[in-house]
């Protein structure tokens, strides 16, 4: 009976608090403190903490660093929350369809994917704010409280192939955080009210596994400009933006980080709650430059002759990071059609690829860059709307 008793209470103050009861109970004898003197106290805090201390101050006073310098690797910090917390304690006071609900999104539940900022190249502006929005609320979380509260959410706008989905990569792998890869096919549903049971499940495990970080991809299709779309639609972007004015009063940081191609088609009331808009550009010449001596940079690749980089980046202005990697790629695949008729059993364990500038430049004019129109429209979208 008290067990019924028990669940049933749980259930409601889920509802009710949107969190889990605490529950405790009366210890019968307490140890007795017995006081200490200030010589005895100096002797335990430095036993404790061991360390020496100074003769110059007083017996009472110790060093405290407020900032933790070891800091736990991010693989072992995000097992660490994945393994510690089982997904029996967050559907004990769940029902059945919930529960299926949690199990499908554990499945987006993505682990460190060793993707750091250094192989990121360019775009420092962007990690560092990303840093000051999710790296160090989570490492220094006693600086960012009141005014200085985490920020709630993220959007990453530019034209495609600027490296918007390597930058959420970077951020799963060097956060430590939980790390959530939602995409529309994961929150639609064809049967009424699932969408929005499937948000609030979302920001129900994001809080019990927080710090957690959310990442929507082409956030435009589930967050469009309210118009003339059907009331599922209407009723899936209500339950969004209602849990995202609750992502502040959850416990734990819950981070929302959305991409988009397209943000001038993205609801004002998301935008809102989007608090840093970011801009990612198209690469300009030095990054291209280091592009080019990345991708061509490989042991299985000779340049013949010696490939001038600068030379390559001024005929590229206006591709992005994914058109000049096709650009690579299309180079060596042109050399590769070139030998394809003479390679029939022989061996090519040991075979450089050998590009000429020749190869790379006529790979430039067969390969258009497909974000070069978009890139103004989305400078004018950030003078007008940017939040950065």
């Amino acid at each position: 009976m008290l067990k019924l008793f028990t669940k049933d209470y749980c259930s409601y103050y889920l509802i009710r608090f949107n969190k889990q009861p605490q529950f405790c109970r009366k210890v019968e004898e307490q140890p007795v403190k017995r006081p200490q003197t200030r010589r005895a106290r100096a002797e335990h805090i430095a036993a404790v903490e061991k360390i020496e201390p100074d003769p110059d101050l007083p017996g009472t006073f110790t060093v405290t660093k407020l900032l933790k310098e070891n800091v736990l690797d991010n693989s072992e910090a995000l097992t660490s929350a994945i393994e510690t917390k089982p997904l029996t304690g967050l559907m004990s006071t769940m029902s059945q369809d919930k529960k299926q609900i949690v199990e499908l999104l554990y499945q987006d539940i993505i682990r460190p994917t060793g993707v750091s900022w250094d192989d990121i190249i360019g775009l420092d502006s962007a990690k560092s704010i990303l840093m000051e929005s999710v790296v160090f609320p989570v490492r220094y979380p006693q600086i960012f409280t009141g005014l200085l509260e985490p920020w709630r959410g993220a959007l990453l706008h530019g034209a495609p192939g600027t490296g918007k989905t390597m930058l959420a990569r970077a951020v799963a792998g060097q956060s430590g955080c939980t790390f959530f890869n939602i995409t529309c096919s994961t929150i639609v549903n064809k049967w009424r009210g699932e969408s929005e049971k499937i948000v609030k499940v979302l920001f129900e495990m994001a809080s019990y596994y927080a710090p957690s970080i959310i990442f929507i991809d082409e956030v435009e299709t589930l967050a469009s400009e309210r118009g003339g779309e059907h009331e599922a639609s209407r009723r899936l972007k209500a339950q969004l933006l209602t849990e995202l004015d609750g992502i502040a009063h959850r416990d734990g940081i819950v981070f929302l980080l959305v991409n988009s191609n397209m943000p001038w088609e993205i609801d004002s009331a998301m935008l809102r709650r989007l608090e840093k808009r970011i801009y990612i550009p198209l690469p300009d010449f030095n990054t291209r430059v280091k592009l080019f001596e990345t991708f061509l940079s490989n042991k299985n690749i000779e340049l013949v002759p010696k490939v001038n980089f600068e030379e390559l980046a001024m005929k590229t202005e206006g591709y992005s990071g994914s058109d000049v990697k096709l650009v690579c790629k299309e180079a060596l695949m042109a050399n590769v059609r070139k030998m394809l008729p003479n390679m029939a059993g022989k061996s090519q364990s040991n075979r450089k690829e050998k590009i000429s500038l020749s190869d790379i430049l006529t790979a430039i004019e067969k390969t258009k860059p497909v974000s070069k129109n978009l890139a103004k429209k989305h400078e004018d979208w950030q003078k007008e709307m940017g939040s950065s």
